[in-house]
């Protein structure tokens, strides 16, 4: 009886040190794909933040430029602030997402542009862009396909010697500046001022961090 005893003590302390290290696997495991886990959230944060400074580096790049000749493009600045407002969709999703949120009120019937949307038209009527606000609107619901064109960028008078520039014809001009301006103004675009010209190319205005105003004709640069 005392060796059956013995035998079955040697049997429980041999259970319990098997549970001990498979316990002891267990939490190294554990540890492992914690750490993992660790390493992997560290990589993605230096890739935000590789992929934030890029984007920083091509804003400061276009800013520099526009100081010294015309960039004339309809894309890239919008292309550069939906990378900023949501990195992780498309350019069609973010500027879709952007422009339901900011710049268009969806009603049970219809669709119509925002208070800030009308806000801008109106300030644009100022300034010779006389686009019927339902055009607009569709314009801005349709704005990813006009400018993922192969001719996205705007005709520019010769009158026209530095900037960043960015219109076309009604609609498109309006849309362009409303969606621009709001980017200005949630600070997706900073330190860069954008000139709207017309279907002739012509300058009539200017976005400024978020407003709209008159364009003044540069001086014709020295020969």
């Amino acid at each position: 009886l005392k060796d059956l005893k013995t035998r079955e003590n040697i049997r429980i302390a041999e259970k319990d040190k098997f549970i001990a290290e498979k316990d002891k696997l267990i939490a190294e495991k554990d540890k492992f794909i914690e750490e993992k886990d660790i390493r992997i959230a560290e990589k993605e944060t230096q890739l935000k933040d590789l992929k934030r400074q890029l984007l920083q580096q091509e804003m400061q790049s276009l800013q520099e430029l526009s100081r010294v000749k015309v960039i004339a493009n309809n894309r890239a600045l919008i292309e550069n602030a939906m990378q900023q407002y949501k990195s992780d969709l498309s350019l069609t999703k973010g500027l879709e997402m952007f422009v339901n949120e900011h710049l268009l009120t969806v009603g049970r019937d219809k669709t119509t542009l925002s208070m800030y949307g009308r806000e801008v038209c109106n300030k644009l009527r100022n300034f010779g862009f006389a686009a019927k606000e339902d055009f607009v609107q569709k314009e801005l619901k349709n704005l990813i396909h006009e400018i993922s064109k192969p001719l996205h960028r705007p005709h520019v008078s010769g009158k026209i010697y530095t900037g960043y520039v960015v219109g076309g014809e009604p609609p498109l001009a309006e849309a362009l500046a409303i969606v621009i301006s709001k980017l200005q103004e949630c600070k997706f675009v900073k330190n860069l001022d954008v000139l709207l010209v017309d279907g002739e190319g012509k300058c009539k205005c200017v976005l400024s961090n978020g407003d709209i105003v008159e364009y003044v004709n540069e001086p014709v640069p020295p020969l």
